[in-house]
């Protein structure tokens, strides 16, 4: 069982779809960057230390072969 986030999990929070990005402020094992699946430019939240927040409002995670609309596994734009 997932009790943090992780690079590169897909996770999804009221019917939006979104992945967990490496961010330069990461600590050891310690993620929750998210990065929308959205056409924006630059669609992040900032989620970190609030796994079980999330996990208690709804929020699920995904197969990982799930494909996102408009980014890619990496949480960039698809071009």
């Amino acid at each position: 069982m997932n009790d943090s986030f992780k690079i590169g999990m897909k996770v999804s929070l009221n019917g939006e779809f979104e992945v967990v990005v490496k961010s330069e402020l990461d600590k050891p094992v310690f993620y929750g960057l998210i990065r929308w699946d959205t056409n924006k430019e630059s669609d992040f939240e900032d989620w970190r230390g609030q796994f079980g927040t999330f996990k208690n409002i709804g929020g699920l995670i995904l197969d990982k072969t799930h494909q996102f609309k408009f980014i890619d596994d990496d949480g960039n734009l698809k071009k």
